[in-house]
């Protein structure tokens, strides 16, 4: 048998297919430019040093990874905001022989240790004899997320409730505008229901006593009707502020099931160990992968294939501004605290032939963005912001409040300077308690929200001007009485108008919690090339896998995100471990 090598295009090859032309604004340094080196994973104790991987904006490697011919698209080379740097595991390079200690041997290797790497290391091992080996390049898994979406199980069908798969399906695609592959969409509606089940099995093999539940929101008030799909999670050991905190229960959760497979006999979990450089036969299986400790490079040899579940790559500045819209990143907050999802997964499957989702990536977007973070429901002035007009720096209202998140994302990143100075503007009449008011305090302090006895007064703090801000206000006041939005179709049945003793001016922009593009996928989560033909050996699931999202993230459809991630999780460990 042919010895396994790390399969990777070199620089010549490249050149003599044609050439390479640099993709998006990666190219700001010029062709092959110096990456400094950079830390392989988390910067704590044991970690390990790299000789070679990707650092800041000023590379190529965005461009030079991908398996096949890219041309460069010319963007705008807008400045970012979204600083957030992780540690880089992926290492292009050829790591020679001589750099590894030792070499292990198991059945499935799972590449990442959050929602969806433990779920497909689960799934690998509940036949008690698959050996899987889960590594996770940070200090432990995390999991950030609210509900699930699925189409169906348990939890749903206590609730008496029958989702239609059919629409469901098609709204899915249609969020995408249709611009998706046939199976990964049809995948997790078919399947997400025996997901959803086998996890609460997994609950309850584990000590968190975790509970799925079935949750029916509010439709958006913006014309964008969809089926149920969320299912929540509780247990009796969260606090109740726990429960109630987008995402504040996902790091339980993901511990629970760490910690069941922890006590699995065919089964083993280790931290601050970074899966580094996938290893291909030539045009044949991937063998398995290249991996670091901190005793060094270590070989892991992959009977039955290995996993990717490393999430996305909104932890990687350059990457981010390699592969996404300047527009989504330019005046962007970064709401999330997940320092591991630097884009790992995506780029170790190009370099043995994997097929990318289509650029410019796919992110999960927001609007509440403060200058720093995210104006999220513990701060307790969501309400007011909610209850305010989005207007520009031109003091014009550009879009209809009713929106779901991504779209009024969008809407404010195509205003003047990517959404730079925009605004919610409300009244007392948009005051829902006392405490909303102390609450905002602190952010009057730092600028970023301003209070006053009149429009031209709170015009002049905010930098706008105040005929246009009270004109755009009576507007839309005459839009209450008349139940109809003449400029932006906004539902008016529950509106109020701007008027009352006071009124108040919130720092409004564009957030990024994540980024959801990722390697293609099919029905059975392994990995395409770019003529669409599996690449034996290799699987891939949530954030890391592709073909589910185009452009924004549906934030109108409850829970897609943790429905792909579960759902791809349970199977790609299934397929893996049955050598599917």
């Amino acid at each position: 048998m042919e010895k396994a090598k790390s399969f990777a295009p070199s620089r010549r090859d490249f050149l003599k297919a044609g050439g390479i032309a640099l993709l998006g604004s990666a190219a700001a340094a010029g062709a092959f430019a110096a990456v400094p080196p950079v830390r392989a994973f988390a910067e704590e104790e044991g970690a390990a040093t790299v000789e070679a991987g990707i650092a800041n904006f000023d590379t190529d490697l965005y461009a030079q990874v991908f398996p096949t011919k890219v041309r460069y698209v010319p963007v705008v080379d807008a400045p970012t905001d979204m600083d957030r740097q992780g540690k880089v595991a992926f290492e292009l390079r050829e790591i020679g022989e001589d750099e590894i200690v030792r070499t292990e041997e198991t059945d499935v290797l799972v590449a990442g240790c959050g929602i969806t790497g433990v779920c497909a290391a689960l799934s690998a091992s509940d036949d008690g004899a698959t050996r899987v080996l889960c590594l996770e390049k940070m200090s432990e898994g995390r999991g950030m997320f609210e509900g699930m979406g699925v189409t169906g199980g348990a939890a749903m069908a206590a609730a008496d409730y029958v989702c239609d798969k059919p629409l469901m399906m098609d709204r899915m695609r249609h969020a995408a505008y249709y611009r998706v592959p046939i199976d990964p969409i049809k995948l997790w509606a078919d399947r997400s229901p025996e997901a959803a089940d086998w996890l609460q099995a997994k609950f309850d093999e584990g000590e968190g006593e975790i509970t799925e539940g079935f949750k029916i929101n509010n439709e958006n008030a913006h014309h964008f009707d969809v089926p149920q799909t969320e299912v929540t999670f509780t247990s009796p050991q969260w606090s109740e502020q726990t429960i109630k905190n987008a995402g504040g229960a996902g790091i339980y959760i993901v511990k629970d099931l760490a910690n069941t497979l922890s006590k699995r006999a065919n089964a083993e979990v280790r931290y601050r160990s970074a899966v580094v450089k996938l290893e291909r036969e030539e045009g044949g299986r991937v063998t398995g992968a290249i991996c670091k400790d901190g005793e060094g490079y270590f070989r892991v040899n992959a009977a039955k294939g290995v996993v990717l579940a490393t999430g996305g790559f909104d932890a990687n500045p350059a990457m981010l501004k390699a592969w996404c819209r300047p527009e989504d990143i330019a005046n962007a907050a970064s709401w999330c605290p997940n320092y591991g999802t630097t884009g790992d997964g995506q780029l170790m499957g190009l370099a043995v032939g994997g097929q990318m989702d289509p650029l410019p990536a796919a992110v999960m977007n927001f609007d509440f963005g403060s200058p720093e973070s995210f104006y999220s429901s513990n701060l307790g002035i969501t309400g007011l912001v909610a209850g305010g007009l989005m207007i520009n720096e031109e003091g014009r209202r550009f879009a209809s409040e009713s929106l779901p998140f991504q779209a009024r994302s969008n809407a404010i990143t195509a205003q003047r300077h990517y959404g730079e100075n925009c605004w919610r503007v409300a009244s007392s009449a948009q005051v829902p308690a006392p405490a909303v008011l102390e609450a905002l305090e602190p952010f009057k302090e730092k600028g970023w929200a301003f209070e006053a006895d009149s429009l031209e007064e709170l015009a002049a703090l905010m930098e706008v001007p105040a005929d246009t801000l009270v004109a755009e206000v009576a507007r839309f006041n005459t839009f209450v009485d008349n139940k109809l939005d003449e400029d932006f179709n906004r539902p008016m049945e529950k509106a109020v108008k701007i008027e009352g003793e006071k009124y108040y001016a919130v720092k409004h922009q564009s957030s990024i919690l994540a980024t959801v593009s990722g390697l293609v996928v099919d029905y059975e989560c392994r990995v395409l090339d770019y003529d669409n033909e599996v690449i034996p050996g290799l699987y891939a699931a949530g954030g890391a896998s592709g073909g589910f999202f185009h452009t924004n993230y549906p934030r109108h459809i409850f829970g897609p995100s943790i429905g792909r991630c579960v759902t791809f999780g349970f199977v790609s460990g299934q397929s893996a471990a049955q050598g599917v």
